[in-house]
């Protein structure tokens, strides 16, 4: 199912799945508006009351899952959510924070969702590609992107995956990183949105924050006086 905003809510009775906008009170005031797409969810994930709430953040679930002796385990959701948190709170203050719970709060102020909407393996697999194909599965995807209606849509290496006739992002200004380290990857501004293609958060790169970060300021400050084309989300 797909609410009126945007967020598919699943039907499995196996488990419990929502992606989306995180929070649809604060997400609406925002003036910038910002969607990650990533691949696929590793298991249950259901953000209602993860990320304002301080008392729930500190006892009962850590987004940035670290381990005992301090450092985040391999693979968990802290290797995706932290470089995904630093980004989307730089764009949203203007500013860095090293504070882990105001880079949770940032998670809470902007949407995430996942093209397979089923858990899946660590790697691309035959699975996640078939379902990408499904007529059904892409309409949902499109559906979600086309009802939130974002300003800026980060792809973890997502982003040629996602390209049908109602999501052409190729129409746009192409755009190469400012930094080699996203150097086969690129984005693409229109005056109204643009579409940045990154490498998946789980494993960043070095400078995979600020290259992302001075991707979104090139066009923000640029979209008013560039001749850049509007993206038509009808």
């Amino acid at each position: 199912m797909i609410t009126e905003y945007g967020n598919y809510i699943s039907e499995d009775p196996k488990y419990k799945y929502e992606d989306g906008i995180m929070n649809y009170e604060l997400f609406k005031n925002e003036k910038i508006k910002i969607l990650w797409i990533l691949r696929e969810t590793h298991g249950k994930f259901n953000p209602k009351g993860w990320w304002g709430d301080k008392k729930y953040y500190n006892e009962k679930i850590n987004p940035f899952a670290r381990k005992k002796d301090g450092k985040i385990e391999k693979n968990s959701k802290g290797h995706t959510y932290r470089p995904i948190a630093k980004i989307c709170y730089q764009i949203l203050n203007a500013k860095k924070t090293r504070n882990a719970y105001e880079l949770a709060t940032a998670l809470e102020r902007v949407a995430i969702i996942n093209l397979k909407k089923t858990p899946g393996p660590e790697t691309k697999s035959e699975e996640y590609e078939a379902e990408l194909k499904n007529l059904e599965n892409r309409d949902i995807f499109v559906n979600q992107i086309k009802r939130i209606k974002p300003d800026v849509i980060i792809c973890g290496n997502t982003l040629n995956d996602i390209k049908t006739s109602e999501i052409n992002y190729r129409k746009g200004k192409e755009k190469s990183f400012s930094n080699s380290v996203m150097a086969n990857n690129h984005y693409f501004c229109f005056k109204n949105i643009v579409f940045i293609n990154a490498y998946h958060p789980s494993k960043p790169t070095r400078k995979y924050v600020t290259t992302i970060v001075e991707a979104y300021q090139n066009w923000i400050n640029n979209k008013d006086i560039e001749n850049w084309p509007i993206f038509d989300w009808e």
